[in-house]
């Protein structure tokens, strides 16, 4: 019963935002570090994360008028979906993808350097099979691991069926799995 108020209220917050600064305030302080985690995951760089995130809500910020929906979930979509653009666009005018992973596979071999042992995730091999895939892949593992949505929520955000998102999400699996092997056996 609580939490059906608290959406209750949170959809009430949504409808408010798009007249009410202090509704949109709300909404930004719901929302900024939900945001800035993905832009984080998808960028590998938390300055260009903040930054990024920074213009999505700059850009929820002048769209809010004009929003159609009318619930919380839809105004979580419509926020997660400017992210993937401006993270997608980010990506595209600056092409400093490789820069990037380089920046991210030594900050997390400092991170696992100190006697972490072999059970530490090898985050540079994954970092770059995840770099490998088509920037819509990346989107949906980005959504699926680092935020932790389940596939109907990630069905949502991208207009896509949820059984088309388990079904893209196995293949992007085995094709992680296909780089990562060809990346081990290239050691051997």
């Amino acid at each position: 019963m609580a939490k059906l108020v608290e959406q209750n209220d949170n959809d009430e917050l949504v409808l408010r935002a798009r007249t009410q600064a202090d509704a949109l305030g709300r909404l930004y302080e719901m929302y900024y570090e939900r945001i800035l985690g993905f832009c984080v995951h998808r960028l590998f760089n938390k300055e260009i994360a903040e930054d990024i995130t920074s213009t999505v809500f700059l850009e929820v910020a002048r769209r809010i008028r004009t929003f159609s929906g009318g619930r919380e979930q839809d105004f979580r979509n419509w926020l997660y979906t400017i992210a993937i653009n401006q993270v997608n666009a980010y990506i595209r005018k600056t092409s400093r993808r490789k820069r990037l992973l380089a920046q991210a596979a030594g900050s997390m071999k400092e991170l696992y350097s100190n006697d972490n042992g072999p059970s530490a995730p090898d985050w540079p091999r994954i970092y770059t099979a995840i770099l490998k895939l088509k920037p819509e892949h990346q989107t949906i593992i980005t959504l699926r691991f680092f935020e932790n949505l389940r596939f109907e929520q990630i069905g949502r955000i991208l207009n896509i069926r949820e059984a088309t998102v388990r079904v893209t999400m196995h293949r992007i699996l085995n094709k992680l799995r296909n780089h990562l092997q060809t990346a081990l056996d290239g050691e051997t």
